[in-house]
């Protein structure tokens, strides 16, 4: 059996392997598995398993956990859990089977993304497609923070757009930091307008959790 399969499909800005050319693969190499659904007791997460049938045995392997729906995004919560199932039964599979897959991408991940590379990357896929990723909600751009796991695009996304996911205290500390801005502006009699074209945002929500603290200083000084 060969050690690495290709990716072929187009998503999400990089190429993928489908599960259909992992199940041809098993066929053309005597393979027989299953998988299902398993809650893990400790932290309630529910795990796709595969089962690798062989003649005189059945080896079980934990695999992926499954990423919850959201409410949000490019599709409805069944299309996406869908969608969750199949990404986390394809690498499930490839993890079972030690089987890895071409490194298509390899001379791009080990260089870091670059502030240009950000403000002209492109969405391929979704309602999105074609936009920029200046272009699209900050909802859309938290939710693949939170469920792609792609360390690569969240580094395109806080380059260009300057939005992050943060931890409780520092969101809560910046709702702060921004009531107390407009509070500032307001009393100084400012331009809010000109404070964030200065910023390069078109909202406070928008600046990093940095140069939210900066701002205030500034104000505040």
């Amino acid at each position: 059996m060969k050690t690495t399969i290709a990716k072929k499909t187009e998503g999400y800005g990089y190429k993928y392997t489908e599960l259909a050319d992992i199940n041809k693969l098993c066929e053309e190499s005597g393979i027989r598995y299953y998988q299902e659904i398993e809650t893990c007791e400790i932290n309630g997460k529910d795990y796709i398993i595969t089962y690798l049938v062989y003649p005189d045995s059945i080896e079980r392997h934990r695999g992926c956990q499954i990423v919850d729906a959201v409410l949000s995004g490019i599709k409805n919560p069944v299309q996406e859990y869908g969608s969750s199932l199949t990404y986390c039964r394809r690498y499930s599979l490839l993890m079972a089977l030690g089987l890895a897959t071409e490194d298509d991408d390899a001379a791009s991940l080990t260089q870091e993304p670059t502030k240009e590379e950000a403000l002209n990357y492109t969405f391929n896929f979704g309602k999105y497609a074609g936009k920029k990723l200046t272009e699209v909600p900050t909802n859309y751009l938290a939710w693949l923070i939170e469920n792609k796991n792609d360390a690569r695009l969240n580094t395109l996304i806080k380059l260009a757009t300057g939005f992050e996911m943060l931890n409780e205290d520092k969101q809560k500390e910046k709702i702060k930091l921004i009531k107390a801005i407009e509070d500032l502006v307001f009393e100084k009699n400012l331009d809010l307008e000109d404070i964030k074209e200065n910023y390069g945002v078109d909202s406070l929500a928008n600046l990093t959790y940095e140069d939210t603290k900066k701002l205030y200083g500034e104000l505040n000084g």
